[in-house]
């Protein structure tokens, strides 16, 4: 009660910036990358997780590769915002928390109504095109009329459907960070900002072992900055923090602010 309490008085001045990791979207349904039932159990990330690397298999296994993307998007709709992800929305919304700086590419923070998110990783109901930069979105109706044509696709579509072309002849592709690309300088520069300017820092649901990303909390405690993490298990950022609460978020989270005025 001592640590909530204490968590309390530090989140009631504000000015708090939350990162989240895989382990909050766990919660909803969607597995680690490299976790048990982790999606990397049964692709290769060497593979998989590139451009090169996916193309190759388009052009040997291109059915292979059609599972695989069905697979994340399939995990994706399924899932829904938890209670984590809607208190974080009405913390924004009650002027409490700034922002959201997520690894995660799933959308669930956008879905649960919260407005400014910093996306290191990108977001995989975003596409971009390669040549013109122009972007699309998908929403609901969107997703589930690409799940259903990707599972009835010949091989001459897939390609289409995967990396559909652009008016300017260019081809969009999802818009996350694969292996051996660089974070996206504009909201890596943001999420510095935030945090140097924030009171305090609420780490929910990230093993602080990707990297850059994992920089950041360093970089806040450099700065004064509270941190606050909350885990089910210790993580390579535990020894820094100034509370560590080892619980899962939708759990904690609720724990938490049932202490602060006014009540969420």
């Amino acid at each position: 009660m001592e640590t909530i309490e204490a968590i309390r008085a530090i989140l009631e001045k504000g000015n708090v910036v939350a990162m989240t990791g895989a382990g909050i979207s766990q919660e909803s349904g969607i597995p680690t990358f490299r976790g048990k039932g982790g999606i990397w159990e049964r692709y290769n990330p060497a593979i998989y997780a590139n451009v090169a690397g996916l193309f190759g298999v388009f052009l040997t296994k291109p059915y292979r590769m059609r599972d695989f993307i069905l697979e994340f998007y399939e995990t994706i709709h399924n899932a829904k915002p938890n209670k984590a992800h809607y208190i974080l929305a009405e913390m924004e919304k009650r002027g409490i928390l700034n922002s959201i700086i997520t690894q995660n590419v799933d959308n669930l923070h956008q879905e649960a109504g919260s407005k400014n998110v910093i996306e290191l990783h990108g977001n995989m109901l975003r596409f971009r095109c390669t040549k013109c930069m122009k972007e699309n979105k998908f929403d609901e109706e969107d997703l589930e009329e690409f799940i259903y044509r990707l599972k009835r696709a010949s091989r001459l579509q897939l390609i289409r459907l995967i990396f559909p072309k652009c008016d300017c002849g260019g081809r969009y592709r999802p818009d996350v960070v694969l292996f051996g690309e660089s974070l996206p300088q504009d909201e890596f520069g943001r999420a510095y900002v935030e945090v140097e300017n924030s009171n305090s820092l609420l780490l929910i649901g990230t093993s602080g072992i990707v990297y850059p990303a994992a920089s950041l909390p360093f970089y806040a405690k450099e700065h004064g900055v509270a941190i606050i993490e909350i885990n089910p298990s210790p993580t390579a950022l535990s020894h820094i923090g100034d509370y560590t609460i080892l619980e899962k978020a939708s759990i904690a989270m609720p724990k938490i602010f049932e202490f602060l005025t006014p009540p969420i």
